[in-house]
């Protein structure tokens, strides 16, 4: 027969056991709901001085790929073509480049070839290559170095946005005058400033994305989106004539 002094002291290790199994138990609980925070991108400089080691590094390249896309709207060119995504490559001596537009209901694709003055451009209806006057391809105003320096160059008010941190990018916000991407699109609506949002690499001030908000040519809308993706940074390639 357990006498009644053992019985408290059992009653009191028992009451001791419980509480720290409840305290185990809601310790597990806690680390399962509340997961540490990913660790985010803390700014060195101002959003200016990034801005300005970004040009820096942008114009040591001799090479890199872009697309073009749009989140809404398009680009409008010359021959009633608008402009749906573009992408290519810049290497050390032209320009590679892909395009997909709309000339009325009817889809086209199209592919160009830069070097040095001459250019090559697929037939939007056969595929067939031929060399044209640089002036001829809808595409002649299209300058993706020049695009990026006068971005970079031009940007209004940098700042970071509030909240927007990510894992070894900085992002900053600002504006650019319409004219300042007349290499992008070639005709502009002068005298606005649509917004702009830059994804720099921290750790190396490479450009790797510019997002484009607003009007920028007499036909756009205030709700056109335009994403430029910026990509595979020095890597050798030299072009060849594709005739």
């Amino acid at each position: 027969m357990v006498q009644p002094q053992n019985r408290t002291t059992l009653s009191k290790s028992f009451v001791a056991l419980a509480a720290l199994m409840l305290l185990v138990a809601l310790s597990i609980a806690c680390s399962k709901s509340e997961p540490m925070p990913e660790a985010t991108t803390v700014p060195q400089h101002t959003a200016t001085e990034v801005v300005d080691l970004s040009k820096t590094s942008m114009g040591n390249l001799d090479s890199f790929s872009f697309q073009l896309t749009h989140d809404s709207g398009h680009t409008t060119l010359s021959g009633a073509l608008e402009l749906t995504r573009a992408g290519g490559f810049v290497a050390t001596n032209g320009l590679d480049l892909e395009a997909e537009a709309n000339i009325g209901r009817a889809f086209v694709r199209v592919e160009a070839v830069v070097i040095g003055e001459q250019t090559w451009m697929t037939n939007p209806l056969t595929g067939v290559w031929s060399e044209i006057a640089p002036e001829d391809s809808p595409f002649a105003f299209l300058d993706p170095v020049k695009l990026v320096a006068d971005i970079l160059g031009d940007t209004q008010q940098a700042r970071y946005p509030v909240g927007l941190l990510g894992n070894g990018d900085l992002f900053i916000a600002g504006n650019i005058p319409s004219e300042s991407l007349a290499a992008l699109v070639g005709t502009v609506s002068p005298g606005v400033l649509p917004n702009v949002l830059l994804t720099i690499d921290s750790t190396t001030n490479l450009l790797k994305e510019i997002v484009i908000t607003g009007v920028v040519q007499p036909e756009d809308e205030a709700n056109f989106k335009r994403v430029i993706t910026l990509s595979k940074f020095d890597e050798p390639s030299i072009l060849e004539p594709p005739i």
